[in-house]
């Protein structure tokens, strides 16, 4: 079993990933922006700008699309990739899939009507910043991850939508800054205005393990994968973009998504841990999207504990961040041709 593996050569920085927004990816998602921005008007009669609301039916379910690709259980015998194998060989190149939970996992706060909305500066420019259409409700004492990434979901249930930021930093009582940012709506497909804060161009939130999942022990979705392997200019629905950049074969593109053999008696396996036996079983029955780049060949992303119980050590039985979860049988994953499995 390895230790800590930040202190292990050639695993550096395991959740980190590079600018979101290349140029590449900027041109990628032109016509998204395009489409998008006049969808909402978010000023009052006198001019002043309001936080947007809505009389969402989300608020007690999935909050994107049962029939989205983040939703729909594979398919009994989905057409693999050809390079099913190639792939899943670079997946597996550091030997296990990282439980990034900390220092690049993401917190996620939840909102109402009643949080005061505050005006957010998006400091790149890559075209119109969603956040800075109207202000955004986030609450008091809200912090981002403290990885480069400070990643940070805001979920409205007023507005109807999912807010993700990307380097997001609070620079008074009432204004945030972040390098960039966008929202989703309530009832989508992952993707929303502007696309996500993900080098895949998908919501921070679709795919993301939470913490009352790994209490459940229970994972009903797709997860969200990071790798250094993503492909370069190649990219695959759901993802809208990549900032791929593996330099040698083979590599995975962002979007395809993984699939742990649904044959394998997970829960036979000795020693697995709840956490791993709730991702494993996740991974066969939903699978994983590739939607970042990072520092390591597989890596996992979790909500970040915001609170003083860490559900990490205590309910999934991971001794640290970047954990390996060594008792899931990697080498058993495998890549699809298509997202539905068509």
């Amino acid at each position: 079993m390895l230790s800590h593996p930040t202190g292990r050569a050639g695993v550096r920085d395991l959740g980190r990933r590079t600018r979101p927004g290349s140029p590449r990816r900027a041109v990628v998602t032109a016509g998204v922006l395009a489409g998008v921005l006049a969808l909402c008007s978010c000023t009052s009669p006198g001019g002043e700008d309001l936080p947007p609301t809505d009389d969402s039916t989300y608020h007690a379910g999935p909050l994107f699309a049962e029939d989205s690709p983040w939703y729909l259980p594979i398919p009994d015998d989905p057409e693999l990739d050809e390079d099913s194998a190639d792939m899943v060989a670079a997946l597996t190149e550091d030997g296990g899939g990282y439980a990034i939970t900390q220092e690049f996992g993401v917190p996620v706060y939840e909102v109402d009507a009643s949080t005061p909305a505050v005006p957010v500066t998006c400091t790149e420019t890559w075209g119109p910043c969603p956040l800075e259409e109207a202000p955004v409700r986030i609450p008091d004492g809200a912090t981002p991850s403290p990885g480069s990434d400070g990643s940070l979901v805001v979920i409205d249930h007023a507005a109807g939508r999912i807010y993700d930021f990307w380097q997001a930093e609070q620079v008074s009582d009432g204004e945030w800054r972040t390098t960039w940012g966008t929202y989703a709506p309530f009832g989508g497909d992952g993707s929303g205005q502007g696309g996500g804060a993900t080098a895949a161009g998908v919501n921070l939130l679709a795919g993301l393990v939470r913490l009352a999942e790994i209490e459940a022990g229970r994972i009903d979705h797709a997860l969200a994968i990071v790798s250094d392997k993503s492909c370069p200019e190649v990219f695959r629905y759901p993802a809208l973009k990549t900032d791929g950049h593996a330099s040698e074969l083979p590599c995975i593109p962002q979007g395809a998504r993984v699939q742990l053999d649904p044959s394998v008696d997970v829960e036979s396996i000795p020693d697995i841990t709840p956490g791993e036996l709730a991702v494993a079983r996740a991974l066969q029955t939903h699978g994983g999207y590739v939607r970042d780049s990072a520092g390591t060949a597989l890596g996992i992303v979790f909500e970040m504990p915001t609170g003083d119980t860490d559900v990490y050590r205590e309910v999934a039985e991971f001794p640290w961040d970047y954990y390996d979860m060594p008792h899931v049988p990697w080498d058993r994953l495998r890549v699809l041709a298509e997202w539905d499995g068509s």
